[in-house]
């Protein structure tokens, strides 16, 4: 029985490409206003030697409204600016000794936060698992079609839903505290569950207008679980495989 060990290890790039953002901001030679606040108190910044802080008392409108020139969000303070934050929360996954008569499985956590209206993509961006001593060489090979894990045939996939087989492992994406504060979603090809795929450059999550992810808005902080699975055949070549997994956040506009 032929057996090989898999690593892989997460590591992370952050691309972001701002559209022009118009920003509620008024000023003279004499003031300007960080952000146009209307309702029965607040401070944006309450500050001294020891402390700051921003405050609101109340809000006199809540919601999101928009028309085919405008969108503004009504409440509590938000940030003024745009921001795009990718976090690995899982440095390394070991899938251990691959063989030929079952599929290994691990998974991987990733976070996204963004302050984005247009939204954004996660790229994967890194060859499958690769196994080299001296001339030789071998990488895994890639499910480049959506389809299911299948023992005794070479395959390297991942997905990021929750999964029954050929294990019980992996987790949707999770929206915090929840969807109605944020909307990071799997992304097409990678949001079936029981099905997996690996493509270099595919986008693997989105929020907003890109990426299959419909219309939601790019906004919010989403946790993002990698589900991977192995198999190997008889004529894969034995050794120690590995894989520096990249991943790159991109605003999207």
């Amino acid at each position: 029985m032929k057996r090989l060990r898999l690593h892989l290890s997460l590591v992370l790039t952050l691309l972001v490409l701002f559209p022009a953002v118009v920003l509620a901001q008024y000023s003279s030679s004499n003031y300007k206003t960080e952000e146009t606040f209307f309702g029965i108190g607040g401070e944006l910044d309450s500050q001294s030697a020891n402390y700051k802080g921003q405050s609101s008392v109340g809000s006199l409108g809540v919601g999101t409204y928009s028309s085919a020139n405008y969108q503004t969000y009504s409440g509590f303070l938000t940030p003024n600016e745009p921001f795009l934050e990718l976090g690995i929360d899982t440095s390394t996954v070991d899938l251990g000794t691959l063989d030929t008569a079952s599929t290994k499985t691990g998974v991987a956590n990733f976070h996204v936060r963004a302050y984005i209206d247009s939204g954004y993509v996660v790229k994967t961006m890194s060859q499958p698992p690769t196994y080299t001593s001296g001339a030789a060489s071998h990488t895994l090979t890639n499910m480049a079609a959506l389809g299911t894990s299948t023992i005794g045939e070479e395959q390297f996939g991942i997905n990021l839903v929750a999964n029954t087989s050929p294990a019980t492992f992996g987790a949707n994406p999770s929206p915090q505290p929840d969807s109605t504060f944020a909307f990071g979603q799997a992304a097409s090809g990678y949001s079936t569950t029981n099905q997996y795929k690996y493509n270099v450059s595919d986008n693997i999550a989105c929020s907003g207008t890109s990426g299959s992810c419909g219309t939601s808005s790019g906004w919010g902080a989403t946790n993002y679980t990698i589900s991977y699975i192995a198999n190997i055949s008889i004529v894969t070549p034995g050794g120690n495989y590995t894989m520096v997994h990249d991943l790159v956040a991109v605003a999207t506009f």
